[in-house]
């Protein structure tokens, strides 16, 4: 089993274990991500440091295939599912905290097992799991290995190499880069860069985006600290940026950011623009672009409309740049949210590429007969059915060219028309979420 190496740590705070148990809970019986809850619950707060990167219900959920696994080993003839909600999460949490944290044993799970599940925990804690993995198939080896559902290991290894997949799968499961920008809209970026360093955060730049920095330690103090909570500070993944990166706004372009909440990307091309041309950002749902429009104004965006629309129906007259950053899946994400691997199946994924299709498609329609027109196309996915499937059958509907999108990624999956002219961004290659980003022109 490929656990973080780490070494025995002390017991946590029980109020700590509670709260993780009370997450846990509340993950079971809801449709949204472990860490909205986390943050809804403000247990990503606490002062312990270990606690404060590493949050107990987060962990066992990005290895929940795997403890349950164990779970199920160790019951006998029992189900996992003959478990109460409560007792399948202390399993859950111990197991997790022995095997993964490297932690003594709780005595206080002894209280809250009895001896009968307390035996089947014992035995969980000394399964030989590499040992009986050697049994199953490759798909289900790595499935369990790296905590991972099989249908995303499956379609990895159909479009990666073994050793790029594993290397992959991995990555997935270590804490997440993040990275600053700062707010150029509202304040000098060199003082602030400056002051915050000086209270020790420690920040590198960007060896490929000026003005980018990865953050090397002191996060919880940059988030803490004014110069984020007033917006001079942005947190905003490379990946991300470098779709912004891709379309090239121009202070002469009107640009259409079409799926434009929360805003970030809005704020970036305000930049780029400096806050001249005219951005309009456009959202399905009211209250997302309520807050988005709120937020826009706050950070200093002066050249902005917001608008509630169906970017599958509308068209903004005018428009030389459209951003589609799509609905996806974010299985991009996966590092920063685990749970977003558990909550996807090919239903869900279908539902979804319907969407990106009807998007796409609807955008093309409106701007065939406007060539020169260009279009970025992201999604935050790692699979390639919300990417180069999509782009494929776009270029055979549509009269579209495909252009380098000019940013440093990957080539597209192999296999599909588009590969070598979209580009891919991956955790373990980039140091970003997972990211499709494809670039084409109106002919």
């Amino acid at each position: 089993m490929r656990n973080s190496p780490r070494n025995t740590r002390d017991l946590p705070d029980p109020r700590i274990r509670q709260e993780a148990l009370e997450a846990l809970a509340k993950y079971q019986d809801s449709s949204i991500s472990m860490k909205r809850i986390l943050r809804e619950m403000r247990t990503e707060s606490v002062t312990d440091q270990l606690f404060a990167q590493e949050t107990l219900a987060l962990g066992v959920i990005r290895y929940l295939n795997t403890i349950d696994f164990l779970i199920a080993r160790s019951l006998g003839r029992k189900r996992i599912t003959g478990l109460t909600i409560d007792q399948r999460n202390i399993l859950r949490l111990a197991i997790y905290e022995v095997r993964w944290l490297k932690m003594k044993l709780d005595p206080s799970y002894s209280q809250q097992l009895g001896s009968s599940l307390l035996r089947v925990l014992d035995k969980a804690l000394n399964i030989n799991l590499d040992s009986i993995l050697t049994r199953f198939e490759r798909i289900n080896q790595l499935s369990l290995e790296y905590s991972h559902p099989t249908f995303i290991v499956e379609t990895l290894l159909e479009h990666l190499e073994e050793k790029e997949t594993i290397a992959l799968l991995s990555e997935n499961n270590s804490n997440r880069t993040h990275y600053i920008r700062f707010n150029k809209l509202r304040s000098n970026s060199e003082d602030n860069l400056q002051r915050i360093m000086d209270a020790g955060i420690k920040l590198v730049s960007d060896k490929d985006i000026p003005d980018v920095y990865q953050i090397v330690s002191g996060l919880d103090l940059l988030v803490s600290s004014r110069y984020f909570t007033n917006g001079d500070i942005l947190i905003h993944d490379k990946a991300s940026i470098l779709a912004v990166e891709a379309l090239s706004p121009n202070p002469e372009d009107t640009v259409w950011d079409s799926c434009a909440a929360p805003g970030m990307k809005t704020q970036l091309i305000s930049e780029k623009l400096q806050n001249t041309g005219h951005i309009v950002a456009s959202d399905i749902y009211s209250d997302r672009v309520r807050a988005a429009k709120k937020r826009s104004h706050s950070l200093g965006l002066l050249n902005d409309s917001w608008i509630q629309a169906d970017a599958c129906k509308a068209k903004i007259e005018g428009a030389t740049k459209i951003l589609i950053d799509a609905p996806c899946t974010s299985t991009g994400m996966i590092q920063g949210h685990p749970s977003f691997k558990w909550r996807l199946n090919k239903d869900t994924l279908m539902s979804i590429m319907s969407v990106q299709n009807k998007i796409l498609d609807g955008i093309l329609n409106s701007y065939k007969n406007e060539p020169g027109t260009e279009i970025v196309y992201a999604t935050c996915s790692i699979l390639p059915h919300e990417g180069e499937s999509q782009i494929d059958s776009a270029m055979s509907r549509h009269d579209i060219q495909l252009i380098d999108p000019k940013i440093p990624a990957s080539s597209g999956y192999t296999g599909f028309k588009c590969s070598q002219r979209v580009r891919r961004l991956f955790p373990h290659k980039h140091a970003t979420s997972g990211f499709f980003i494809a670039k084409m022109r109106i002919n």
